[in-house]
């Protein structure tokens, strides 16, 4: 009573296995993936795993980060290559991020990630939501787009690395635990590499 298992006709162990494969899947878990690995119907799949994704969101979240803590902040688009989408689809203007998401993220060192949606990554945008989220006693780590210096002078300390000259580590300095973020999320939306093996 009181959770998301409430007036459920799903059975409790395949809402407790569906629990545990969405938890201990580093690249998500689809509701097909769901649907096969349950024996419930697709349909079935899709309720539990929005059901299962609503109960883990954090409604009044902390701060992250704190005195002696690091946040990385970074910004990538998320969407479909142009050659790859059906020719009648195709857009030539949609070069880089144009027509594409784009995704912007903290994330503690050794701690949580939070990512949004937002419209562009101006420091007008991305402003309101580093100050909501990260603890002004932070150190601060991005890249060297301007948008972040302005944000980065009410952070105890703002440290950036300069992508552009191929720079990505000095000293404690990077954004490379964002960045790995954002691979593992990708992988999670284009879906596992998979290679044939040739017959001779």
């Amino acid at each position: 009573m009181g959770t998301v298992f409430e007036r459920s006709k799903v059975p409790l162990n395949k809402w407790l296995l569906a629990s545990y494969l969405m938890a201990s899947s580093k690249k998500g878990v689809s509701a097909h993936q769901l649907h096969r690995t349950l024996g419930v119907t697709y349909k079935t799949a899709w309720f539990m795993a929005h059901r299962l994704r609503e109960a883990m969101d954090d409604k009044s979240p902390a701060p992250m980060g704190g005195e002696g803590k690091t946040v990385e902040a970074d910004e990538t688009v998320v969407g479909g290559k142009e050659r790859n989408k059906r020719l009648s689809k195709r857009n030539p203007k949609n070069i880089s991020a144009v027509g594409k998401q784009v995704a912007f993220t903290l994330v503690e060192r050794g701690g949580r990630a939070r990512s949004f949606h937002v419209a562009n990554v101006t420091g007008k945008t991305l402003a309101p939501i580093i100050f909501k989220n990260v603890h002004r006693t932070s150190t601060l780590m991005t890249d060297d787009a301007g948008q972040y210096r302005p944000i980065g002078t009410e952070f105890a300390r703002h440290e950036t690395v300069n992508h552009g000259i191929e720079e990505y580590v000095r000293g404690d300095a990077h954004s490379n635990t964002v960045e790995g973020y954002f691979s593992i999320l990708k992988r999670g939306v284009i879906g596992p590499i998979t290679t044939s093996a040739k017959r001779t």
